[in-house]
């Protein structure tokens, strides 16, 4: 996986951590409670892929070269996903409490259970640079969870979970390019 295909993988995961931090922005939050949001989501997605990875890299030398095929099916359909779930949702937020531990687990989990599925993908494809890449995962849902908020504040009710539907067309599109390769 090239940098840019990287780039595009991290901004599609990125895309749910941005869509609810837009929509808690909207609602309000203290700078405490962005920060902790951000690392959690951050945090969870950099390691979903890592597992996600792992497992994928462990099935892609049983499965061989049929590997690719399943880790771009998989990217095609969790694109896929990703859209009917924002189009049925109707482009809401959905409302937040952010006040316990628990809550930012579970919507940290709900937010990068995509990038596990992607990791998946991903270790099909036989990626060598595990930590790199979900560096730059992780890296890019802190940082689009952090603009998400200051966008919430402003400009939220225009954007909205839109984010999320352009993710899941760039992981469609990914999933497309690693068939057409294989």
């Amino acid at each position: 996986m090239g940098l840019i295909e990287l780039l595009a993988v991290s901004i599609a995961l990125g895309s749910d951590a941005f869509s609810v931090a837009i929509c808690i922005g909207m609602g309000g939050a203290t700078p405490p409670q962005k920060l902790r949001l951000a690392a959690g989501f951050g945090s969870f997605q950099f390691l979903m892929p890592i597992v996600g990875i792992i497992s994928g890299n462990a099935l892609g030398h049983i499965f061989g070269h049929v590997a690719a095929y399943i880790g771009g099916a998989l990217l095609i359909s969790l694109g896929a996903l990703m859209i009917i779930r924002t189009i049925r949702s109707g482009f809401h937020c959905p409302p937040f409490d952010h006040s316990s531990v628990l809550s930012l687990i579970a919507v940290s989990v709900g937010v990068s259970i995509d990038a596990l599925a992607v990791g998946l993908g991903i270790g099909l494809s036989q990626v060598r640079e595990v930590f790199t890449t979900c560096s730059v995962i992780g890296v890019t849902a802190f940082a689009m969870t952090t603009a998400g908020f200051e966008i919430g504040e402003r400009v939220g009710k225009l954007v909205q979970n839109r984010s999320a539907l352009l993710g899941g067309l760039i992981l469609v599109a990914i999933g497309l390019r690693i068939i057409i390769k294989a």
